[in-house]
């Protein structure tokens, strides 16, 4: 049988995490983006504007990007796990 068939047959998972998960995976894989092309693009790139003034702009800019990472990693880490299922 066609394993597309299956999963219409399937009931539907109407658990809280099972309605939730999509709203924390895209929001952390869309705050992890924003970090880092924000980042990358108007503190580095462009120049614009920094994210603190001082000596430790940088650091606290490589920081940023960091946490971009962690969390678009994270995002798109639960979002597989979660279409596994």
């Amino acid at each position: 049988m066609d394993e597309r068939i299956d999963d219409l047959e399937r009931p539907a998972d109407t658990s809280k995490a099972a309605r939730n998960d999509p709203l924390i995976n895209g929001a952390l894989i869309a705050l992890g983006t924003l970090a880092i092309v924000d980042n990358i693009l108007a503190h580095w790139l462009l120049g614009l504007h920094r994210a603190v003034p001082g000596a430790w702009a940088v650091y606290v800019e490589v920081g940023l990007v960091a946490l971009g990472a962690v969390l678009l990693s994270l995002g798109l880490w639960r979002e597989v796990r979660a279409r596994r299922r």
